[in-house]
This record gives C-alpha cells, structure tokens and sequence, in this order.
C-alpha cells in the first residue's frame, strides 16, 4: 500500500478518538494564527518572553507561518504576533519517510491536518571520522536510521517507526529551497489516541494562554532589564580586571623568581670559577 494511502487509513481510523480534522483542531482552539501589528521588542529583552527559551506547542501550519523580521535574518528567530520563537514542538501523523544526500539526511514527513505538513530533518553521524562512542548512528540520542537495499528504517528507541505512527518531534526552524523545516532535536512516540489527544490539549492551551495575544512589557520591566544589563556588564568588566591584575601579579612574581634565579646562578658561577686557570674556560680544537 503506498504511504499516502497508508497514512490516510490510520488517520481514518483514529478519527473517532483523535482531533486530527480542522473542525477538530477549532474545538480544540488551535486556530491560524492571526496577523501581527504589535511592536517588536529589542533584542536584550528576548530573555524575558515567555517563548524564547520554551518549546512552543504549535501546528505545522504555524511553523510555516512563522515570520522573519529585518535585523534577525539568520539567526535562527522568528516571530508569532511579536512572540521570538526559536525552538517547536509539534505532533503529528508520519507520513512519508526519505533518505537524501547520500543517505547525510532522513526526512520524516509530518502532517497534523493543519492543512500543512512539516518535513523533519535528522542528520547522520559522521562515525568514520571519531574513534568516539555514540548512542545512535544519527545526532539523536534515540534515533537511528538504517538504510538496505533502498529501504529506510527509522527505529525510535531501537523500535522501528510505521508510516501511520503518531509521534511528538521537536527541534529549531531553518529554510530549505525557500520552505520551512524542523531540524529535529528531539523525537517521541505517542503511544495512544488518549496521549494524542493530550498532546493536542497542550497545544490549544499554550497558543490560547501564549501566543494568542501579543507579548507585553511594561516600562518598568523594561528598565529593571536594562539595569541588570548593565549590572552584569560592570560585572564582567570587573572580572577582566581582576583577571588581569592576577595575571600581572603572577608575571610579575615570575619576573622576580627569574631574577633571582640569575643572580644565584652567577653567583655559583663566581665560586665554582674561583682560582681556575686564565683561558680555562676555552676549550681549542684539535685543528687550532
């Protein structure tokens, strides 16, 4: 049966116990996200949102509706309303799964009925070159990919993953061929419609309760952020002096322990060349 077939069965299946429809995700308050007219914050207060350091629950659909800001190209940021995002968790039903690049890249395909699916990236160890002991194959800990004969096997905690399988995936956006993807971190079953519908529970409440409205700061904390700036800047200035000092102070003591080893060597020079013959010290050649 191809995987699309496949998938669609499973998800058929599960229909009656799982939210995986659109009118499913509405009941569910997991709608598109709304468009952003809200300013966004400099970068110094990034540490402050409630969604920079946090996996965010969303869809697939929210990942490619993620936008780029001017200033923030490249640096892995992007932005819900004027929420900074960095890292994703999203569920959703595997559909597809490819090897690229000589077997460098797997690709798992996720479609949550968002009306977008999400290509996972998993990247491959490089074995050959580390006599190092690894834990998988690939540069996550629980996955390993097995490739023979043209087949792919993704085997989830020694497991191997089915097309149909429901499964929790985190990991950081980035771009390929102008499409978002998830370069995966992190990768879990769900073992069960009731952990699915769990799962979905969690994502509802998160863009309800988050990401539903913009990010607001005050001015007041806006200014005790500044302040501990600038508490923390005079902190390390503080800490390269005092490093420096030390390391004066132990060159310093070094300089002086020469010194004194100098002085001592030609004092022993003086004794030890006491009442020595004049020229002694010159030692001719045979040929002179």
């Amino acid at each position: 049966m191809p995987n699309a077939q496949l998938a669609f069965t499973v998800r058929k299946s599960r229909a009656d116990d799982a939210p995986h429809d659109g009118h499913a995700m509405k009941q569910h308050g997991i709608v598109p996200p709304p468009s952003s007219g809200a300013t966004i914050h400099p970068r110094r207060y990034f540490d402050a949102s409630p969604t920079f350091h946090h996996w965010n629950k969303v869809t697939c659909a929210d990942v490619h509706a993620l936008r780029s800001e001017p200033g923030f190209q490249g640096q892995g940021i992007y932005f819900h309303l004027n929420h900074p995002i960095q890292f994703i968790r999203v569920v959703g039903l595997l559909v597809d799964v490819q090897t690229v690049a000589g077997g460098k890249y797997t690709l798992l395909t996720l479609d949550d009925s968002s009306g977008e699916c999400l290509v996972l990236k998993i990247k491959s160890r490089d074995l050959h070159q580390s006599n190092e002991q690894y834990p998988s194959n690939t540069e996550i800990d629980n996955v390993d990919v097995l490739v023979s004969l043209g087949h792919t096997t993704v085997l989830l905690n020694s497991a191997p993953l089915q097309i149909g399988d429901v499964v929790k995936a985190k990991g950081t956006v980035e771009f390929f061929r102008d499409k978002r993807q998830l370069d995966l971190k992190r990768l879990f079953l769900v073992p069960s419609t009731n952990a699915e519908a769990q799962a979905w529970s969690e994502t509802a409440k998160w863009k309800r309760d988050v990401l539903s409205k913009p990010w607001l700061l005050t001015q007041g904390a806006r200014d005790q952020i500044d302040k501990d700036i600038l508490r923390q800047a005079q902190k390390e200035r503080d800490h390269a002096r005092r490093k420096q000092e030390w390391s004066r102070k132990v060159e310093e003591k070094r300089r002086r322990h020469d010194e004194k080893a100098e002085v001592k060597r030609k004092k022993l020079d003086t004794i030890y060349n006491a009442g020595a013959l004049k020229g002694s010290h010159i030692i001719s050649a045979p040929w002179d």
